[in-house]
């Protein structure tokens, strides 16, 4: 008798364990890829998310800080018993696939055409088979259980890959600034440290995230960004402060010509002040002309080499602007010193013609701040009020020094100012108070 398709039902016998055994071995090895498949990134996101639990990354995000910006919405807190069940599943799934594979070279389809190997090849294949799908069954459940923290992981890595990358194009635009910048013949040498600083910290990141710390790795990348987006902020700005140096360093050339004849007025100043006004009235303005001739000369040295700097053929803009700098504020000085020695004399000189206008001046403040005691409740206006009795005494012989045969009037100028000045101090601290 033949079978349904004409083989001989003995032959038919002799097959049915061929085809069991390559049942079984095609059901293990779909159980197998299926496993595989479930399996495939779990190591990576445990990793991730056992790091990013870790006891550093949760006393930095403790700690704040640098640290936590941006990446603190990554960071996460791992239970401890995600590393435990992990290590217990693959430690269990590596056995399983282990026995798998073992049961696959002990059993090759070859020996199927025996019989008895085949019916061996199917009982243990088979056996390997459900035990694979049982372990995937674990693995679904783990992912289940700590799907959250593990996605959490994911998007933290993610965010890191990208902050790496932001890193490296934030840092190689610089470079390209500071070229561009080089180019046109101008330098900032600070920039230079500045950039190796950023390409440092993103070399840090890039090792940090291939040694999968994502916190880690997105702070140094961070950092890195922010570093190299100052760097090429300070790159593009220089031709716009060479520029601004270039116009400076004309204003103050021709503010130089002004200066030599302001210093020129001190002369017949100090003579003026010397013939009519006793030394104690301009003493702390005597050396007004050594004092501008001095700061003169400094912004002298200072435009000539302001020159040469602008004349080189690679422009060191910080260094250009840091002497421009000094030679505004060493002809603020010369001014300074101009002004404080013909303040003095026109000062002496108005006081000389009309004492009563000073007295009347230092009187309007000890009114003000009687007005102003006054308007305060009487225990805050208390406290004050010794130091304004005792500033208001010294209006009287004020005014006898002023009015008298042959006042001193560098010590009038003197009391007067200082009395003006204390009732200021007490007015604000009262207001303070």
């Amino acid at each position: 008798m033949s079978g349904p398709v004409g083989t001989p039902w003995w032959r038919r016998d002799r097959e049915a364990p061929r085809r069991e055994a390559t049942a079984a071995r095609e059901a293990a090895a779909a159980a197998m890829l299926e496993l595989d498949t479930a399996l495939a990134d779990l190591p990576d996101a445990v990793a991730a998310a056992e790091e990013a639990g870790g006891p550093g990354e949760r006393d930095r995000g403790r700690t704040g800080g640098r640290v936590g910006g941006r990446g603190a919405q990554h960071r996460i807190s791992a239970p401890d018993s995600l590393t435990r069940d992990w290590r217990d599943l693959s430690t269990h799934a590596d056995t399983v696939i282990g026995h798998y594979l073992q049961a696959l070279s002990r059993h090759d389809a070859a020996a199927d055409a025996d019989p008895g190997r085949a019916r061996a090849a199917a009982t243990e294949l088979g056996a390997a088979a459900a035990a694979l799908r049982d372990v995937h069954g674990q693995v679904l459940r783990f992912r289940e259980q700590y799907g959250e923290v593990l996605a959490t992981a994911a998007r933290a890595r993610a965010a890191a890959a990208r902050s790496v990358s932001a890193a490296r194009e934030t840092t190689a635009a610089a470079r390209a600034a500071l070229d561009a910048a080089a180019a046109a013949g101008l330098a900032d040498p600070g920039l230079d440290g500045a950039l190796a600083t950023a390409d440092r910290l993103a070399a840090s990141a890039a090792a940090e995230l291939a040694a999968r710390r994502a916190g880690p790795a997105l702070d140094a990348a961070e950092q890195a960004r922010s570093a190299a987006e100052s760097a090429a902020e300070r790159a593009r700005a220089l031709p716009g402060r060479a520029a601004e140096v270039r116009r400076g360093a004309a204003s103050v050339r021709t503010r130089r010509e002004a200066l030599g004849t302001r210093h020129e007025r001190l002369t017949p100043v100090m003579s003026e002040l010397r013939r009519r006004y006793p030394l104690s009235a301009w003493a702390d303005v005597e050396r007004a002309p050594a004092r501008a001739a001095e700061a003169l000369a400094e912004a002298d040295e200072a435009l000539a080499a302001l020159q040469t700097a602008l004349g080189a053929p690679v422009l060191d803009v910080p260094a250009a602007a840091a002497l421009l700098a000094r030679v505004r504020a060493a002809a603020g000085r010369v001014d300074d010193e101009v002004r404080s020695a013909t303040g003095r004399l026109e000062r002496l000189d108005a006081v000389a013609a009309d004492p009563g206008a000073l007295l009347t001046e230092v009187q309007r403040a000890v009114v003000d701040a009687r007005r102003f005691l006054a308007g305060l409740p009487e225990d805050r206006a208390r406290r004050f009020r010794r130091t304004f009795e005792d500033l208001a005494r010294r209006l009287p012989p004020l005014e006898e020094s002023a009015r008298g045969r042959r006042p001193d009037w560098g010590a009038v100028l003197r009391e007067a100012q200082a009395i003006e000045d204390a009732l200021d101090r007490l007015v604000r601290t009262a207001r303070a108070d």
